[in-house]
């Protein structure tokens, strides 16, 4: 347990009636939640009845719509008339555990897991925090995520300078270094090809294309590219493969029609690593790697 909770209560026995329990610390740069468990529409049977990468990246949108709204990193303050925050790049890491996640085992709400949030960077205008997700009973690590969100100005829609009140909160924290930076790589000239437009559905409440609807994207066009033959190694549906790490890289927005060629190719260094590049009218809008942790099912992990 992080220390700035130590000595409270079990998260259990706090807020009577949630279905989600959550505390912040008193200096609102650490959180914690109890979740109750996975869905049904978590699973996919198709791909032997594992977790959904999208799915993973939704339940950590979940965690952080929790506690940001409620002062976690006092986004709530932030947050004004005249400034947001965006999601600028995200990481998934996950345990051997985490990609046995399945819905014949952990499917419902007897499968409690502890989140916990802490910031780990913030800049003049950026900050980045990580959520660790493991089981409740036996502490067990199942995934992380690394989050990087950047202060924006409304009108100019650029990165702003946090406020002087924000600075000083800082001036308490013993923050890090930030995450390393997910480079944008050279599209090879025979890179697979994939277009898809953002239906209704796809859209968050913000108007822009949600972070997980790129993740399932990806998905959709990987495995096209697998069952075709283009990649090596892979020749069936990639969710099905035990999943290292996944990134992902905003450099644009999407919004409802917005037509997106995706490329994608595997790397030539690591067999185990798969590209993705969307573009909009021929300009890079986001890239996402993904890093395999085997190219066999039913590997040991």
């Amino acid at each position: 347990m992080d220390s700035k909770f130590s000595g409270l209560p079990d998260l259990r026995t706090i807020q009577p009636g949630r279905l989600i329990k959550y505390r912040i610390s008193d200096d609102g740069f650490a959180a914690e939640l109890l979740l109750p468990g996975l869905t049904y529409t978590d699973f996919d049977q198709k791909i032997g009845g594992k977790m959904n990468l999208w799915s993973l990246a939704k339940l950590f949108e979940s965690i952080r719509y929790v506690v940001l709204p409620n002062g976690f990193c006092h986004y709530n303050r932030l947050k004004d008339v005249g400034h947001s925050i965006f999601n600028a790049e995200t990481s998934y890491h996950l345990s051997d555990k985490g990609n046995k996640l399945k819905a014949q085992t952990h499917w419902g709400t007897n499968y409690l897991m502890h989140a916990h949030l802490k910031v780990f960077y913030a800049g003049t205008s950026a900050f980045s925090f990580e959520i660790i997700v493991r089981e409740h009973e036996t502490g067990d690590f199942l995934a992380k995520a690394l989050l990087t969100f950047v202060y924006v100005d409304f009108k100019t829609r650029r990165p702003a300078t946090f406020p002087d009140w924000f600075n000083k909160l800082k001036e308490n924290q013993h923050f890090g270094p930030p995450s390393p930076r997910l480079a944008r790589p050279s599209i090879p000239l025979d890179a697979y090809k994939f277009e898809i437009q953002a239906a209704f559905s796809d859209i968050d409440f913000n108007g822009h294309v949600n972070n997980s609807i790129y993740i399932k994207w990806c998905t959709d066009a990987g495995t096209e590219a697998a069952l075709k033959g283009h990649y090596s190694g892979f020749s069936e549906n990639i969710g099905k493969y035990p999943m290292d790490v996944f990134e992902i890289k905003y450099l644009g927005e999407g919004v409802v029609s917005d037509v997106f060629e995706i490329l994608t190719w595997q790397d030539q260094e690591n067999p185990f690593v798969l590209h993705f590049v969307f573009t909009k009218n021929e300009k890079v809008s986001v890239v996402v790697r993904f890093q395999y942790k085997s190219l066999q099912f039913s590997a040991k992990l």
